[in-house]
């Protein structure tokens, strides 16, 4: 007992030191990258692009409204910072108005692009990916515009800047933090979502890839050839300012996008992030700032282009699983009895081409409501999935089993004569009648109609010849295959 004082004050102490230092960690992670920011400016107050903007859209998606005094206590920081950046001489008075003013403007923006957000992800699926990417474009658009006419009219009312300077800000401060919050967002995210699983697991989950991820060393070859072409065209720029080269850089698209449809949606961001910070160190190591707003717009582009191309697979994914279930019986796994018509209207048409023979096969579970009644609907459940695994193993590659529904399947026998067909029924009944289905105390046995399909038949017409064929075999005591061949 006396060392369990000593635990309960460390584990504590461990609980007080993380709910302490992730947040300050985040507030100083937002001042640094305000600074880098500062540092890729191209004119006053505007950058290449403004990564605490990103930041801020992840921990209000993250913590919600408890993030508030990170983002205020940064703004207000980074507001003292940039007076002595710029020599402004302000009163501190006059900064601390202007960064309260600036980080409710940013803040209002944010959050309440994020609770929506938030609120969107969570009214039902159908606002999973792709419409939570489509949902993120268009309120990290609209939050960045809000935050960047807000934060332009602060800099005016507090007299940092002209009112007449106003129309020329907000556009560069719009796509500067535009860029900051679809690059930033999703990599702060990622991870933050490592330190808070629970808070962030909404958003990390709707997000999940399609596609595996390839080697470290693929992937770095890629992103190594996507950062020379970036540097290339730059420098291409910068020896040639005044030639519409610089619009060559939009070709950077082609390498994001390369790695998009073959890394994973982390390494896709990662990349975007890369690609940015490398575009904003080299226009302001190259001094490209006359072509900043196309560098701008090629981030944009970027940044859209890979949420995008995040969109595809998982509409191919979703495609592919709705084709599955127009094809597949969810429960039995054979043909749904659509689809199963379709085919065996196709095979009649090929088989008459060819002159082939082709047979139609029905059959039931004798009995099944009352396995039903006895046993319940989750032994009646097995007993359908049993027999219809059975079924698949005992028919060759190119024979058809489908669910006609209830306990009555189809199966469709291509090259097989009417003689052929039935005796492959009988193989197939008597094989059933030695299943062990665990729970079920009785043998099950099933009936089967065969007919083979002539040149004046239709589906239809076979069906019905099979069917009366199977109430045949259910009047003679079921178990059996009819038509019986001498």
């Amino acid at each position: 007992m006396e060392g369990s004082c000593p635990e309960r004050h460390s584990r504590f102490g461990n609980k007080w030191f993380n709910t302490i230092s992730k947040p300050v960690l985040i507030t100083v992670a937002w001042i640094l990258l305000w600074r880098a920011a500062a540092l890729m400016e191209y004119a006053p107050h505007a950058s290449i692009w403004f990564p605490p903007s990103g930041v801020t859209y992840a921990v209000f998606l993250i913590f919600g409204w408890r993030a508030i005094p990170i983002v205020l206590f940064a703004s207000i920081t980074t507001t003292f910072w940039e007076d002595s950046i710029y020599q402004g001489h302000q009163s501190s008075s006059t900064l601390l108005l202007t960064g309260l003013l600036f980080a409710t403007s940013h803040c209002v923006s944010y959050w309440l692009g994020a609770t929506i957000l938030r609120k969107l992800s969570r009214t039902g699926k159908q606002f999973r990916i792709p419409y939570l990417i489509l949902m993120f474009l268009i309120i990290a658009a609209t939050s960045s515009l809000i935050a960047a006419i807000g934060g332009s009219n602060v800099l005016a009312i507090t007299g940092i800047i002209l009112p007449s300077e106003i129309m020329s800000l907000w556009g560069p401060w719009w796509v500067g933090d535009l860029v900051g919050v679809v690059v930033i967002a999703p990599i702060t995210v990622a991870i933050l979502s490592k330190y808070y699983p629970k808070e962030s697991h909404w958003l990390v989950e709707n997000f999940k890839s399609v596609y595996e991820q390839s080697s470290l060393s693929n992937y770095l070859y890629k992103q190594a050839i996507a950062i020379v072409v970036l540097a290339l065209i730059s420098v291409l720029v910068s020896i040639y300012p005044a030639s519409s080269v610089v619009f060559c850089v939009f070709f950077l698209g082609i390498a994001q996008m390369w790695i998009v449809f073959t890394e994973s949606a982390g390494r896709a961001f990662l990349s975007l992030g890369i690609l940015s910070t490398t575009t904003a160190i080299l226009v302001s190591w190259l001094q490209l700032g006359n072509h900043a707003m196309v560098y701008q717009f090629t981030i944009s582009l970027l940044a859209a282009n890979t949420y995008f191309g995040l969109w595809v697979p998982h509409i191919l994914l979703d495609n592919r699983n709705l084709r599955i279930l127009a094809e597949r019986d969810v429960l039995t796994g054979a043909q749904t009895r659509q689809y199963f018509i379709k085919n065996v209207k196709n095979e009649i048409s090929r088989c008459r081409r060819i002159n082939q023979p082709l047979s139609l096969a029905l059959f039931d579970i004798d009995g099944f409501k009352q396995i039903n009644d006895t046993f319940g609907h989750t032994i009646g459940d097995k007993v359908l999935t049993t027999i219809s695994e059975h079924v698949r193993k005992e028919i060759r590659p190119a024979d058809l089993i489908g669910r006609f529904g209830g306990d009555e399947f189809m199966l469709l026998l291509p090259s097989d004569d009417l003689p052929h067909a039935v005796q492959a029924a009988e193989r197939i009944r008597s094989s059933i009648e030695c299943l062990n289905i665990p729970s079920l105390e009785i043998t099950i046995t099933c009936s089967f109609g065969v007919v083979e399909i002539t040149p004046n038949d239709t589906f239809v017409s076979a069906f019905e010849r099979a069917d009366n064929f199977l109430l045949e075999a259910k009047k003679c005591g079921k178990n059996q295959v009819k038509p019986i061949l001498q």
